[in-house]
């Protein structure tokens, strides 16, 4: 049986969320996370553990710099304290800090674009990583072919990362034009197609035009966890799709 994990937009959207039948959500972390709507401080998944007997996993998808560590690492150390069950992480300094403070939490790779061979997942697989992320880039037949051999998880819902950048490219742009920053609604207009361009205080995200949506394919996916990501996706939309 699939176990539903929900990445919320908003704290609003988590409370509804939670009400109702997933297995668990997946909380960004502020300052280690990038790509979503809303993120979430210790003390906050702290109260949110307290609140729900769900799965609650966290997201750390920020590649780190050396400024970083310490926070990084003061951060494991707090996870390590709680009811955690995954970490979901893009960094492999996650993986070295984790083994180093002794911490036995399940980690999970999520590298986006870049887990899509049998070999790169079997290398984590036999370094001790439990489950591990799917890039969408891959076809089923792969998927499948690759969930024989390693637990995996897969968005199937919601828009995806297909550009990421640490610089600030919708202010540089808008400087480069002398245009004010109005909000922080942007597109990059390709032919007819819309792309949402997202700029926060850790880089610059191009996101898919729309959303995909395999919700009627997940009876023929070989993964053990179907990923429903609200970033960017509107209160009544989404609940719709949980529900």
């Amino acid at each position: 049986m699939k176990k539903i994990l929900v990445v919320p937009n908003s704290y609003e959207n988590l409370g509804e969320v939670l009400k109702t039948n997933i297995d668990g959500v997946i909380l960004p972390i502020k300052g280690l996370a990038v790509n979503s709507s809303v993120y979430f401080s210790l003390e906050d998944i702290k109260d949110i553990i307290n609140l729900t007997s769900k799965e609650v996993c966290v997201c750390i998808n920020k590649i780190m710099h050396n400024e970083d560590l310490k926070y990084l690492e003061s951060v494991i150390v707090g996870l390590n304290k709680l009811n955690v069950r995954k970490i979901l992480f893009y960094d492999l300094a996650v993986i070295a800090i984790c083994r180093r403070l002794g911490v036995r939490k399940d980690l999970v790779v999520f590298q986006e674009h870049l887990n899509a061979s049998l070999y790169s997942n079997n290398f984590y697989r036999n370094r001790g990583i439990k489950n591990i992320v799917i890039t969408n880039d891959i076809t089923i037949d792969e998927i499948n072919e690759i969930g024989n051999y390693n637990s995996l998880m897969l968005v199937c819902y919601g828009y995806l990362p297909i550009f990421y950048s640490r610089r600030y490219l919708i202010s540089s742009y808008l400087d480069y034009i002398k245009h004010d920053k109005s909000n922080d609604n942007y597109y990059i207009k390709n032919g007819d197609d819309r792309y949402p361009i997202i700029e926060e205080s850790d880089g610059t995200t191009i996101y898919s035009k729309m959303p995909i949506n395999l919700i009627n394919e997940i009876d023929n996916l070989n993964i053990d966890y179907v990923i429903l990501n609200a970033t960017l996706i509107g209160r009544d939309e989404f609940l719709s799709v949980v529900d």
